[in-house]
């Protein structure tokens, strides 16, 4: 009889601790469709609008789509900071609903891919030497259909086709004076722009996270797979696929601005 009560017992916590973490998920259902009928409402009001009559009838679908998503999203954030159960925020509760992942919740998934190839050529100083153009070319062909990263892929393919020549002649550029010598064999180079090659992967890495982080996406999944130079993203319950692609696809641009002192102007 103990036994059974104990059992009794611990069945009751779960259920209780099962319910308080889907209430999460509950609430998560209520504020976002209450941000999609904010959205309808908005729709509804400028398709009455005499603007709207003047926009071309194979324009009026998107229009309206960017406009529901638009004012979704400004629903979204005005709560994001309001407490809405219990003393958490939008922001407490989304973060704490259950993550039902891509095949129940939808969402986006993307491969990212980090052009190794133009790393490789880059550290060569843009290297014009037919060979190492070849070897190249040759590399990106095969890494189509092989598992095997392009670092290793372009050292079997400069064995094939580099007539002889040592790497350290192509990669023992000004700028890469520090790391590779005259008298570097291929394998010390192939091991220094395979370290150059993981810093690239790392450092992409780390830029998609900081940005997927500043979107605000919940429960995001981002893996490097292997030595591959591809990043897979997996991001759940987005419902602004070309804002994120944007977004993750977009380059940083660095700007310098000429200062002066308040006695030069």
């Amino acid at each position: 009889m103990q036994s059974k009560g104990a059992i009794r017992f611990v069945a009751i916590v779960l259920a209780i601790v099962c319910l308080w973490q889907l209430s999460f998920t509950l609430v998560t259902r209520i504020q976002e469709n209450k941000a999609a009928k904010y959205a309808e409402k908005a729709v509804a009001a400028v398709q009455k609008s005499a603007e709207f009559s003047n926009i071309p009838e194979e324009d009026k679908a998107f229009y309206l789509d960017s406009i529901r998503k638009d004012q979704n999203r400004r629903f979204i954030d005005s709560v994001s900071t309001e407490k809405v159960y219990l003393g958490y925020t939008y922001k407490d509760v989304k973060e704490k609903e259950i993550n039902l992942g891509l095949d129940l919740k939808g969402g986006m998934n993307v491969m990212l891919q980090v052009q190794l190839e133009d790393l490789v050529r880059a550290l060569a100083g843009n290297n014009q030497t037919p060979e190492f153009s070849k070897a190249l070319a040759l590399a990106n062909e095969r890494s189509v259909t092989s598992r095997a990263d392009f670092i290793t892929l372009f050292q079997e393919a400069w064995n094939e086709v580099g007539n002889g020549q040592r790497l350290a002649q192509i990669f023992g550029t000004y700028e890469m004076r520090d790391k590779i010598r005259p008298e570097s064999s291929d394998d010390g180079v192939i091991a220094v722009i395979r370290e150059e090659a993981e810093s690239a992967i790392s450092n992409s890495f780390n830029v998609l996270r900081n940005r997927i982080d500043r979107f605000g996406v919940t429960q995001p999944s981002i893996q490097k797979l292997g030595n591959s130079g591809r990043i897979l993203v997996e991001l759940p319950g987005v419902k602004e696929p070309e804002r994120v692609r944007k977004l993750l696809q977009g380059t940083a641009s660095l700007e310098f601005w000429a200062t002066y002192d308040n006695s030069e102007i």
